[in-house]
């Protein structure tokens, strides 16, 4: 395989490892402590759920009346998405007691009053889009319009024009309060009749008919069902790319002969929210639903997914109800299955930006990005050859920045048992590397150019195979500052928590007790780091609080000369010390990245320790706050 490090293919969508939520049969997921942990380890950023049929299915009714909502019950469900780190994608889907309806024996809807539904919906989005009563963050851009509306056991329709009925008074009423909203349909259950056929299909229908409403056509895509005995695992395997990669190209550009395209030529994203390795039951096939075979697969659908730029991209399900064959996680406790942790190995190790890459085989896929901010490039291999067939993927990467450097390798295969952060160092040389990839396993490769062509000189995302700070928690001189509430002593050390890139971070904490003088020099890293005019230092920082503004990157140089007390300055003109808090008005609970080309000022100098400074005289309290991804180079920043 060759990669081509200095190509841009498009951004990365973190929107293509989403997931269903828990099974509405599952009462005990909304609030628990470990479905929030599984989902913002895997940096899972879309989760799909339907909060009308959870509360009917667990006795919580979220609608009972004509303007009488149960906000506890829907803050519950949505805060355990929001606090994970994802957003929701509700599915507006089967009746609270407040709307009425009739359905007849086969649940088809024969009536239903659509504007007292619109006023529900029309609540929802006022009370999280428009007063944003639950925080700023905390607001709702995608709603799938039902699910499967021609078979929904909660209510069918009896035709596309009912509907376009439903679709357009209830999405009308919840656009007239937020116009900003991604409505998304028609859900259907076809896994491909995406053209016109015979018959008008469903997704077609939308296409032509619901274009003033309509942002994202979606369908419902499962690899061949488990009990068709007259499919094989390799047809399975075979299934990702026309059905993930061709037919979502399809979509994103109109249909055959624009039959999937609008009256005026309007276009549509492509969202897939329903897709898993097969649907069905029979006993043999089980296992295969948690075992590295639905892993490989997984990979192979996201792999596929990613390259057709699909817009949303939701595995079913989470944890599923009942024998839970197609959640990720145990129905009863939330431990992983080992289809997670390929989740968790593409949110983790992919970066924001794809690069062109050839190669590979029909069983051989391979994704490859940069992460932009590090510098760092992935490269994610699947082998799902079904006949037993390893390769030895010989990787060349074509314009690194450096031809040596360091490959970190991790792996979801059989004996894979918790998530994939560790890893195999491999050194390189000669831009090139190769390393042999089995049946049934997926590789993350993340690939770190050395100093040697790339002019890095130090560079750390605090991640386990990074550079680890000399010290912890050590001050280099302070005045009046304390432990921040509840701690012993002002910390600076690694921390997994909300990171930038990676897992790891490094959390600055203390306590201002001083309104006249007050700072804290925290030493991290002893190093020997000439300086020349070319020299530039990047990082990112997070404070939470207002005091936490107030710290940064500083350098200690050999014969005495500090960053703080340098005069320089960074990319937008603001102060390099911590006193000037970066002008004092960057966000909170925000990554920020400071930029600045420090060599103006230090050139001719060497620098021997590298700290973390707080400094704000005329303030006190506590301050707090996260710092990662630090890069310092000749060369340009990334």
């Amino acid at each position: 395989m060759t990669v081509d490090t200095a190509s841009n293919a498009g951004p990365v969508n973190p929107y293509a490892w989403g997931v269903a939520a828990p099974d509405k049969y599952l009462g005990s997921w909304p609030g628990n402590a470990t479905v929030q942990q599984r989902i913002r380890d895997a940096k899972i950023r879309i989760v799909r759920v339907g909060v009308t049929q959870w509360g009917m299915y667990n006795g919580q009714d979220v609608y009972p009346a004509h303007n009488t909502w149960n906000w506890a019950t829907i803050d519950a469900v949505l805060n355990t998405i929001w606090d994970a780190g994802a957003e929701p994608l509700i599915v507006v889907c089967g009746f609270p007691q407040g709307v009425t309806k009739t359905l007849s024996a086969s649940k088809e809807i024969t009536s239903a009053d659509w504007a007292e539904y619109g006023t529900f919906m029309a609540g929802l989005v006022q009370r999280y889009n428009v007063d944003k009563v639950l925080g700023a963050s905390k607001s709702v851009r995608y709603f799938e319009m039902w699910n499967e509306p021609t078979i929904e056991g909660d209510g069918h329709f009896a035709s596309m024009a009912a509907y376009k009925t439903f679709f357009t008074t209830v999405g009308g009423a919840m656009r007239a309060k937020d116009p900003t909203l991604k409505l998304i349909g028609p859900a259907d259950t076809h896994s491909g009749d995406l053209e016109k056929g015979p018959t008008e299909s469903w997704t077609s229908y939308a296409a032509k008919n619901l274009e003033a409403t309509l942002d994202l056509v979606s369908w419902h895509n499962y690899g061949p069902w488990a009990d068709d005995t007259s499919k094989t695992d390799a047809d399975r395997m075979a299934w990702t790319k026309k059905a993930y990669r061709e037919d979502v190209i399809q979509v994103k550009n109109g249909g055959t002969n624009g039959v999937l395209t609008g009256p005026s030529g309007k276009k549509y994203g492509a969202a897939i929210t329903e897709y898993n390795v097969a649907q069905g039951d029979f006993a043999a096939f089980n296992p295969k639903y948690h075992n590295e075979f639905n892993a490989t697969w997984t990979a192979s659908a996201l792999i596929n997914a990613i390259h057709g730029n699909i817009d949303v991209f939701t595995s079913y399900n989470l944890a599923e109800a009942g024998l839970n064959h197609l959640g990720l996680l145990s129905n009863t406790t939330y431990a992983p299955l080992k289809p997670y942790f390929t989740f968790f190995l593409f949110g983790n190790y992919t970066g924001n930006q794809k690069l062109t890459a050839t190669g590979g085989t029909a069983n051989l896929e391979s994704l490859a990005t940069q992460d932009t901010a590090t510098g760092r490039y992935y490269l994610t291999v699947v082998n799902k050859d079904t006949a037993g067939t390893a390769y030895d993927v010989a990787v060349s990467l074509a314009n690194l920045p450096s031809t040596t450097g360091t490959v970190n390798v991790r792996v979801v295969n059989a004996a894979t048992t918790t998530n994939p952060t560790a890893s195999t160092p491999l050194s390189f040389t000669g831009s090139a590397f190769t390393w042999n990839v089995p049946p049934y396993t997926v590789v993350s490769f993340e690939i770190i150019p050395g100093p040697a062509s790339s002019g890095v000189l130090f560079q750390t995302g605090f991640e386990s195979a990074d550079t680890q700070p000399t010290w912890l928690d050590t001050l280099d001189g302070s005045q009046n500052v304390g432990p921040y509430t509840g701690a012993t002593k002002p910390e600076c050390s690694p921390r997994q928590e909300s990171p930038h890139t990676g897992l790891a971070v490094l959390m600055y904490s203390g306590r201002d007790n001083s309104a006249t003088t007050s700072y804290a020099n925290a030493k991290v890293f002893d190093v020997n780091l000439p300086i020349t005019t070319a020299t530039k230092l990047s990082y990112w920082i997070r404070p939470q609080q207002d005091n936490g503004r107030y710290v940064a990157v500083d350098f200690i140089c050999t014969d005495g000369t500090t960053l703080r007390d340098s005069g320089a300055t960074d990319f937008n003109g603001k102060s390099l010390h911590p006193n000037a808090g970066h002008g004092g008005a960057i966000p909170l609970d925000t990554w920020t990245r400071i930029q600045s080309n420090v060599g103006q000022w230090l050139a001719g100098r060497t620098v021997d320790r590298i700290l973390v400074s707080y400094d704000r005289p005329a303030n006190t309290g506590d301050y707090r706050g996260l710092i990662d991804d630090i890069l310092i180079t000749n060369g340009p920043l990334p």
